[in-house]
């Protein structure tokens, strides 16, 4: 049995109305995407979907976590993801230019969301991999790099060509 074949949901025969669906994504579901910007996770997605005759209003509400390396100190951490989404799902053929509307061909009995949770877990990783050490009363980080960053940023400000160029007056 293909692995991704039990992220799907029916679609053709369905009730109207409102259905959900819970979907638990980590490193194995991950594994099936060359490339993925996540690997070591546990992420809950529930999807509740609203469907009408021909189509099918979805929101994603996405709650995990994710193992990465923090952009400061280089450590490993664990960052929380949690994050909405909100789409529409219309039979139809051909592909939609928006991007929040798409479409599936009107013979589609079972919608395979694979893809779809794997692009909305992506967007849900932060830009910035941080942890906020200071609110933390163990925190994981390095604090050796930390220190280091800190006396450069130190250094920086005590620069005297850096004083120079602040003060001109460009205009």
């Amino acid at each position: 049995m293909d692995y991704l074949k039990q992220f799907s949901i029916p679609f053709k025969g369905i009730l109207d109305g409102l259905h959900e669906y819970e979907f638990e994504l980590d490193q194995t579901f991950f594994e099936h995407f060359e490339g993925s910007p996540i690997d070591k996770s546990k992420i809950t997605i529930l999807m509740k979907a609203e469907k009408q005759s021909s189509l099918m209003s979805i929101e994603l509400f996405i709650k995990g976590w994710m193992l990465t390396f923090c952009d400061r100190c280089l450590t490993e951490i664990k960052i929380p993801l949690e994050s909405s989404y909100q789409l529409i799902v219309k039979k139809a053929e051909g592909e939609s230019t928006d991007p929040e509307l798409y479409h599936i061909h009107p013979d589609t009995s079972q919608w395979m969301v694979a893809e779809l949770l794997y692009e909305y877990s992506c967007l849900s990783v932060p830009i910035i991999k941080a942890m906020d050490c200071g609110s933390l009363q163990n925190p994981p980080c390095n604090m050796d790099i930390l220190n280091r960053i800190q006396k450069e940023e130190n250094n920086l400000e005590q620069n005297p060509i850096l004083e120079e160029l602040k003060r001109l007056n460009l205009k």
